[in-house]
């Protein structure tokens, strides 16, 4: 039987080419892989998803879901993040019935080495596998702002394999909207915000090095560790996702760090 790891991602039309870098990358490092693609979308239209099965390898295999806006009927409007925001919050709800395990990915992102280790990684009862890139001052800060005790942290949700079957009857969208409603003013990543809220203390924290790694982690890494610092030699050999965060995108002429050479080596144009 072939190896197929879903995965999950949530693009619109603007993101289309460098979705197609990181599905570029994922067939690339994973050539013995094939793979489910479920494409989250609300505004794709069929020359976008012509343009992108002509560019795939011939191991992934897309399955659109147009999100429907009925999904998200109370939800509260937020001026600064579209309704895309709420997708990676209720895809339990829009994935179909027999899929268990996802794995979602960002479209911002390559993924470098083989994920083997990461997809088929025990939940050990937990409801996510991911990486957290803040420390003890921002984690306790963030306890602070969202009301939740010490044993929960806070996940960048940009890479995280999702325990599908066991969220699935764990998304009430009721108490996430009044969530919402209630503490929007505190909010900052709404998105991240929500998950870490109802389900930060079920996550199996992995290492961001391997799995979420970012020139802004790098900097903070290299601060601490002085004798011992990472360099695109380290990460060439040992790094499996790299996520490029914020404003700081390899595809823009004031990029600042050492992983653009990386992210060119996969670019669809």
């Amino acid at each position: 039987m072939s190896d197929i790891k879903n995965i999950l991602v949530n693009i619109n039309h603007g993101y289309v080419h460098h979705f197609l870098t990181m599905l570029n990358s994922l067939a690339t490092s994973n050539a013995e892989s094939n793979f489910k693609v479920f494409v989250l979308h609300s505004d794709l239209d069929e020359s976008d998803k012509e343009y992108i099965f002509s560019k795939i390898s011939p191991t992934i295999t897309l399955s659109f879901v147009e999100v429907d806006s009925l999904l998200f009927k109370g939800a509260p409007t937020v001026k600064r993040y579209p309704y895309e925001i709420y997708y990676r919050i209720f895809a339990p709800l829009m994935l179909p019935e027999d899929v268990e395990r996802v794995l979602y990915l960002d479209c911002d992102l390559v993924v470098h080495g083989n994920l083997n280790e990461l997809y088929n990684m025990d939940f050990e009862g937990n409801l996510f596998i991911a990486c957290t890139q803040i420390r003890k001052f921002l984690q306790n800060f963030n306890r602070f702002r969202l009301g939740v005790t010490k044993d929960y942290f806070y996940m960048n949700t940009g890479v995280m394999v999702m325990n599908i079957k066991s969220l699935r009857p764990l998304i009430d969208q009721e108490k996430i909207f009044a969530f919402i409603k209630s503490n929007g003013w505190r909010m900052c990543l709404y998105d991240q915000d929500v998950l870490y809220h109802f389900f930060g203390n079920k996550i199996c924290l992995v290492d961001p090095l391997l799995y979420n790694l970012s020139d802004r982690y790098i900097k903070f890494y290299n601060m601490r560790n002085p004798k011992n610092k990472v360099d695109i030699e380290w990460v060439e050999k040992n790094n499996i996702i790299i996520h490029y965060i914020g404003r700081n995108k390899p595809w823009k002429d004031n990029y600042k760090g050492i992983l653009k050479s990386i992210y060119k080596r996969y670019e669809i144009k």
